[in-house]
């Protein structure tokens, strides 16, 4: 009687798993049968508990997490760029939240109550975090602003203090900040909300404030370093900073209290709040995370637990943040440098082209130098945490080139009969090749996110 699938021995399937390296084929191989599924997942414990774990995850390519044809709004599929087709098999996802970036294979996700959730899709994993509660003041604010401005200064400070938020009224009027740099934070801002009619911005500003979130990024895989990673995200109308790590019960916000810049006179009055606003992306590079001011000041930001939060200033602004519409940091193969890219769009809200910029030591002094190639190296962005690889690796990947999908914003103002702003930037020829349209039915649902594939 001849044996079937489920009956070959475990060293068999041990072997044929060492020598799969997508995590497509993995997948695959988990859905013949339950023994399978079952040598797989042991398999796959063994190798995130041994070194092997990280060159597995460096060897994966991201994915296009899309909403399933079907309509389903609690399936996603996975899309493959390189090799334009999607997988047959689709992942859970929770429903009525929303997505707001994935970092590590995790899933960042936030509901209207403002609540927090790490989920991993490939592994069921759930990480249930404390609400952002400085978002729910914000939305508080927002629709009481009347009876605010009648009850006064008291009622403001009182609601602030009840939600941990910068009680800083005074300090806010006697301030004296700079005209022409207010005006271009402003301008940037009207261009973040797509610089359109003032319905649209209007649209915009209350899109933003319901979603709360733009961008989470984890500093490690919490599969890996359960009780290690730190979650930092930019929050708010005012696109701020706030962290959170294992255990800890509360969010610790990014202001003038929690903060030390390393390069401010300790003489002098503390260091303004609006410092600390107005992010665009963040990334977590040599042990410290790093915020990108919108008008193209980078900021290290150093978590001490000892001596508290540490903020320097590492180049001087340059303007060049209202001139595009979006900018991302992203760490490069190529030298290990990080990277400025700056995403130009067209009046009617796609991608038409990139900058990149370099950090360069500049004799002591960081500052940003044109990079005009990626050489063999290939960057995938969005909402995700950005990535950079080496296209050669891939078969199907172009190099030189910048994969992208659209933001949660820009898509939300999307006609139905519009595509997703999904497609391959050139940098040789300066060309914008489209990689995925979809269908009427995914164009209503929630946009396309980077993914990388992780191991259960």
């Amino acid at each position: 009687m001849a044996l079937g699938w489920e009956s070959l021995p475990e060293a068999l399937l041990d072997s044929m798993l060492d020598n799969l390296v997508p995590i497509a084929d993995c997948i695959r191989f988990s859905a013949v049968c339950r023994a399978w599924r079952c040598v797989a997942v042991e398999n796959f414990r063994r190798i995130r508990r041994s070194s092997r774990y990280g060159r597995l995850q460096q060897q994966q390519l991201p994915l296009l997490m899309l909403p399933a044809k079907n309509s389903r709004r609690q399936r996603r599929s996975l899309y493959s760029v390189t090799q334009t087709r999607v997988f047959d098999f689709q992942l859970p996802v929770p429903y009525n939240v929303r997505f707001c970036g994935s970092s590590h294979g995790w899933l960042i996700m936030v509901d209207d109550a403002f609540k927090v959730t790490l989920f991993n899709p490939f592994s069921g994993e759930i990480i249930n975090l404390p609400p952002i509660r400085r978002l729910a003041f914000e939305k508080r604010f927002q629709e009481e602003i009347s009876e605010i401005i009648s009850k006064g200064e008291e009622y403001e400070r009182q609601l602030r203090e009840e939600y941990g938020e910068e009680v800083n009224i005074e300090e806010e009027e006697e301030e004296d900040d700079d005209d022409e740099e207010e005006e271009d934070v402003e301008e940037y801002m009207e261009e973040e909300e797509d610089g359109g009619e003032d319905d649209v911005k209007e649209e915009a500003i209350e899109r933003r404030s319901e979603y709360s979130i733009l961008k989470g990024v984890l500093s490690a895989d919490p599969s890996v370093n359960p009780k290690e990673y730190v979650l930092m995200v930019i929050y708010g109308l005012e696109q701020r900073l706030a962290f959170i790590k294992p255990d800890d019960k509360e969010w610790t916000y990014l202001d003038g209290r929690t903060c030390c810049f390393e390069d401010h006179d300790k003489t002098d009055s503390p260091p303004p709040a609006s410092l600390l606003w107005h992010m665009t992306d963040i990334i977590f590079y040599k042990q410290r995370f790093y915020a990108l001011y919108c008008m193209g000041q980078l900021l290290s930001c150093h978590i001490d637990t000892s001596t508290g939060f540490k903020v320097k200033k590492m180049t001087p602004q340059d303007g060049l943040g209202p001139t595009f519409g979006k900018a991302y940091l992203v760490e490069s193969l190529e030298g290990g440098d990080i990277l400025r890219v700056l995403r130009r769009y067209s009046k009617n809200k796609m991608t038409i082209g990139f900058k990149i910029y370099r950090l360069a030591d500049g004799y002591g002094d960081p500052e940003w130098t044109e990079v005009k190639s990626l050489g063999d190296f290939a960057l995938f962005l969005g909402e995700n945490h950005s990535i950079s690889v080496s296209a050669s690796d891939y078969p199907g990947c172009e190099p030189n080139s910048i994969y992208f999908c659209g933001d949660h914003i820009r898509c939300s103002h999307r006609r139905r009969k519009d595509p997703y702003d999904i497609g391959v930037f050139n940098l040789e020829n300066g060309r914008v090749v489209e990689s995925y349209r979809g269908d009427a039915i995914q164009w209503s649902m929630p946009p396309p996110i980077w993914i990388l594939p992780t191991f259960m």
